[in-house]
C-alpha cells in the first residue's frame, strides 16, 4: 500500500505541494478523525506549520517518512 503511494508520487510529473491541508494529510494518512493526525501533531511525528489561530499545514515530506517508518517488512 504505502509502496502503491510512493509509486504514484514518484511516477507524477507535476509538481506537488511540500504543505498540505488538514483533509489531504488525513487522506494521505488513512484517517477519517481530526483527533487521530492531532495525536500524531501533538507528539511530533508529523511537522506542521500553523499560520494564525486555525490554519494548519502539514509537511507532506514528513508523512511520507512517518508512514515509511511504521512499514513492516514481510516475512
Amino acid at each position: 500500500m504505502v509502496e502503491k503511494v510512493l509509486d504514484r508520487l514518484q511516477t507524477n510529473s507535476e509538481v506537488l505541494p511540500k504543505w498540505i491541508d488538514e483533509e489531504e494529510a488525513k487522506a494521505l494518512l488513512h484517517v477519517k478523525s481530526k483527533t487521530t493526525i492531532q495525536k500524531l501533531r501533538n507528539e511530533g511525528l508529523i511537522r506542521y506549520s500553523q499560520l494564525g489561530k486555525k490554519m494548519i499545514l502539514y509537511d507532506r515530506d514528513s508523512i511520507l517518512a512517518y508512514i515509511e517508518t511504521n512499514a513492516k517488512s514481510t516475512f
